[in-house]
């Protein structure tokens, strides 16, 4: 699709020189930038990129829509042969592989830096450096069913506990079937200071975190109360526990799930034998900010969309690649997934803008969630956590006749066997 253009110009070349952290000479002719993206992204922004070429005469953008599952390594064979992207849109934890083939080149955010997170900055940063753009977040927050919780919000750590041993918190974790999903749990875990891998420089290190010196003491009060008032939170498979959260004979009023669950639980569609449970109005849910179990800040996983600068966009155009991703870094574009596809603005600017209190929700909740870790082990150390915190969580056989801490102790051990393998 090319767009093309009319009108004044946006952004001045200062501000593309600035956020690319380069001095770039003026070209004569109008340049093309040509951007890569998903069906969805271009749903979400590709109208308000349209709109933002309309106002410059000085570059025209061809946006290129990929399939998702192949975008990546498209992008990847493609740039070093000079027939790939200026600018390519994705998820966060592409950027390692993206750098490690040597596609992307570094990013700076100028004027609109603190406008992101330290968070979702880090979802694009390798070793202190960023090489991407924030575009929107996604993440976990407690989601509340007002019809069945008084007060219709969970907003202390006394009220969440207080829910946690009365029955009311459930979670989508199939426990009696495997293990955890520590992605979910990590909202647990990272409140006693435990995040699945040491961060250091805003980016994430091969150190593994559940360990009582990596967390400050943290490893052995979350294996505590996983052992404790982590086995009063009812862990369902996700038909049961969308019916428990809507059900109104259940006493599960709280979950923490990502906007897929939120989504998910105003409709009828789930159903428990031929049970069909009760549909709620958008006005009966609340989303918010996760309290903190252990005391530390809650820190759980979040995926962020993004974009990322060709290392092999010529000399001559990178001005003008610099001011559109000043523009996709901007109020405007930001915005427009919002307002397209109900994406939650990494921009902070744009995100003060949203109206709809389900997505400004997620994103206050969000507010200090970790890009989730991209690491080619990654599935491996995942299913040791999973498994340990599964084991403590039932208890009696499934710990082979350790404690809980010596289980989860030997599941770090499976973790670093992973990792060094």
């Amino acid at each position: 699709m090319k767009i093309r253009k009319a009108g004044a110009v946006a952004l001045a070349g200062l501000t593309a020189a600035a956020l690319l952290g380069i001095s770039v000479p003026a070209t004569a002719a109008t340049p093309t930038v040509t951007i890569w993206l998903d069906q969805g992204t271009k749903d979400a922004i590709g109208g308000a990129i349209l709109a933002y070429d309309g106002k410059d005469k000085t570059l025209a953008i061809n946006v290129v829509v990929k399939d998702f599952g192949t975008l990546r390594k498209s992008a990847i064979q493609a740039i070093p042969r000079g027939t790939g992207p200026d600018i390519l849109a994705g998820a966060h934890d592409w950027t390692g592989a993206l750098l490690s083939a040597g596609v992307i080149a570094p990013v700076s955010l100028g004027a609109n830096n603190s406008k992101f997170s330290a968070a979702s900055k880090s979802g694009f940063s390798v070793y202190g450096k960023l090489y991407g753009v924030p575009g929107w977040t996604e993440n976990t927050a407690l989601i509340v069913n007002k019809k069945k919780m008084s007060p219709a919000s969970v907003d202390t750590t006394a009220e969440f506990k207080a829910a946690i041993s009365a029955g009311k918190v459930g979670m989508h974790i199939d426990i009696a079937g495997g293990g955890t999903d520590p992605y979910h749990m990590a909202a647990f875990a990272s409140s006693f200071g435990i995040n699945q891998y040491v961060r250091s420089n805003g980016t994430w290190t091969s150190t593994i975190g559940f360990t009582n010196e990596a967390s400050g003491g943290g490893f052995t009060k979350y294996v505590n109360w996983l052992n404790g008032d982590g086995k009063k939170i009812v862990y369902a498979g996700w038909s049961n526990h969308a019916h428990n959260f809507q059900n109104p004979a259940s006493p599960v009023a709280v979950m923490i799930s990502g906007p897929w669950g939120a989504g998910t639980v105003v409709n009828d569609t789930h159903k428990v034998g031929e049970v069909t449970p009760a549909k709620l109005a958008k006005s009966d849910v609340v989303v918010q900010a996760i309290p903190s179990i252990g005391g530390k800040t809650v820190a759980q996983f979040s995926g962020v969309r993004g974009y990322w600068m060709s290392s092999k966009v010529p000399a001559a155009k990178k001005l003008a690649v610099g001011k559109v991703l000043a523009a996709l870094a901007g109020k405007d574009i930001q915005l427009a997934s919002f307002t397209n596809e109900g994406k939650s603005p990494a921009n902070s600017d744009a995100l003060a803008k949203v109206s709809d209190p389900w997505v400004k929700g997620f994103g206050v909740a969000g507010k200090n969630a970790l890009p989730m870790a991209s690491f080619a082990f990654q599935d491996g150390t995942w299913t040791a956590i999973g498994k340990a915190e599964g084991a403590i969580l039932k208890g009696g056989a499934a710990l082979n006749g350790k404690t809980p801490i010596e289980f989860f102790t030997a599941s770090v051990e499976a973790q670093q066997t992973v990792i060094d393998g």
